[in-house]
């Protein structure tokens, strides 16, 4: 008897019937070949584009098809400049600062540097060393020869103690005086005070009340 072993018995595969080891879906087949008949047709044409680019870059870059125009300006085909919160710095003719602002700042003439003021502000240092702060509704400063009208509920601080009310008024930045030839109160160490105007003179150190003019003297120990 021809005895095998079971390994002998068992029936060999088929040649023509192996298993594929790694089965390809269908779908995902058919997604490969549709991003690379894109490729194929993208491809080209951003390179098709790029090359046009190239060649129309010198053309880009020039200056006489692509240019910036501005407007040329004169200074008196601008009218009424205006400037919010205006802010004018100086120094007069000892080298002591001063200081201008308002509210608003509205050119008339660029040329000769006028500007209307709203509720104008000033303060300048006396030659002596006194500060002055003074303000009222309007004002016109003329900045080339550094003077400064006010109008309207004109009200002057020096830091001596004086305190003045006016309505009109001329600051001399420049020279640190003031005038007013208005009907002027107010009130000083010594008391309250009237008259026709004032001036400040002597370049601050001086505050003199004109016209008929007249002083209420304080009694000791009274306050301001």
């Amino acid at each position: 008897m021809d005895l095998r072993a079971d390994s002998d018995l068992r029936p060999k595969p088929s040649p023509h019937k192996r298993p594929h080891p790694h089965p390809v879906k269908p779908v995902a087949h058919k997604a490969h070949s549709r991003r690379v008949g894109i490729l194929r047709v993208a491809l080209p044409a951003t390179a098709l584009v790029l090359l046009v680019l190239l060649g129309l870059w010198p053309q880009l870059r020039s200056d006489e098809r692509f240019q910036v125009g501005f407007a040329t300006l004169k200074p008196d085909a601008v009218e009424n400049l205006s400037m919010v919160n205006a802010r004018y710095q100086g120094i007069d003719k000892r080298n002591n600062p001063f200081a201008v602002t308002a509210d608003k700042g509205t050119e008339e003439d660029p040329k000769n540097g006028v500007v209307v003021l709203d509720n104008p502000k000033a303060d300048f240092v006396t030659q002596s060393g006194a500060g002055v702060y003074i303000e009222a509704r309007l004002g016109t400063y003329y900045q080339h020869e550094q003077w400064l009208d006010l109008e309207g509920d004109v009200n002057l601080y020096h830091d001596q103690g004086y305190e003045l009310h006016t309505q009109r008024a001329r600051i001399n930045l420049k020279e640190s005086t003031a005038e007013g030839h208005e009907p002027v109160t107010g009130k000083g160490p010594q008391g309250r005070l009237d008259g026709k105007g004032f001036r400040i003179t002597d370049e601050g150190r001086k505050i003199v009340v004109t016209g008929q003019s007249g002083m209420s003297l304080k009694k000791a120990g009274q306050k301001k």
